[in-house]
């Protein structure tokens, strides 16, 4: 007869059973502080780049604002639908945060030759 063992938390038993099934739940709560500080650094840097871009086009480059608009705005709707195409790259093919990570890091390192301080 094999008996399955028994311990308490927090005042209730758990079996065994339950402790493997809460080891396999990932994400959840835990990841939420991490996705919002990414939303937001993104923010940040689209706003940023948005209004550095929309001068440097009509003071440097003396494009009229409607087509410097209209260049932005073409950026800006290609850059909001890169990420359905990376969610199906990452569903398919690779795995879901290894995608995550290696989003940001280029990101970042775009930044960061962009515009370097």
């Amino acid at each position: 007869m094999v008996m399955e063992k028994n311990r308490r938390v927090n005042g209730e038993e758990e079996s065994s059973g339950n402790k493997e099934k809460k080891k396999r739940e990932l994400g959840g709560v835990k990841t939420l502080p991490f996705i919002i500080a990414n939303e937001i650094s993104e923010r940040f840097a689209t706003v940023g780049f948005h209004g550095n871009m929309i001068t440097y086009l009509t003071q440097e480059l003396n494009l009229p604002l409607v087509k410097a608009s209209n260049i932005l705005t073409n950026f800006k709707g290609l850059a909001s639908f890169t990420p359905l195409i990376g969610a199906l790259i990452a569903d398919s093919f690779a795995g879901r945060f290894w995608i995550i990570i290696a989003g940001s890091i280029l990101y970042e390192l775009v930044l960061i030759s962009v515009f370097p301080l």
